[in-house]
């Protein structure tokens, strides 16, 4: 149950992200693909990557701390 209310927090939290943002996240948290990578499959540089990276990490943090709260847990 825990698992399945994670898993469906995550989707919604990925959901809100901006395009580029979500796209990296995928492929560097969910995919595992190296930075290198990901850079080539986008066409972003190494500082960009790193940037939206970091961006979308915080902003999936505070999404789901926040829908915790709600949730009371």
């Amino acid at each position: 149950m825990v698992a399945a209310t994670w898993s469906a927090a995550l989707r919604a939290a990925l959901d809100e992200l901006p395009p580029r943002q979500r796209e990296i996240v995928i492929l560097r948290d969910v995919e595992g693909l190296p930075s290198q990578d990901v850079c080539g499959l986008l066409g972003v540089s190494e500082g960009n990557q790193r940037v939206l990276l970091h961006r979308g990490r915080s902003r999936l943090r505070a999404l789901l701390e926040s829908d915790l709260a709600v949730r009371g847990l």
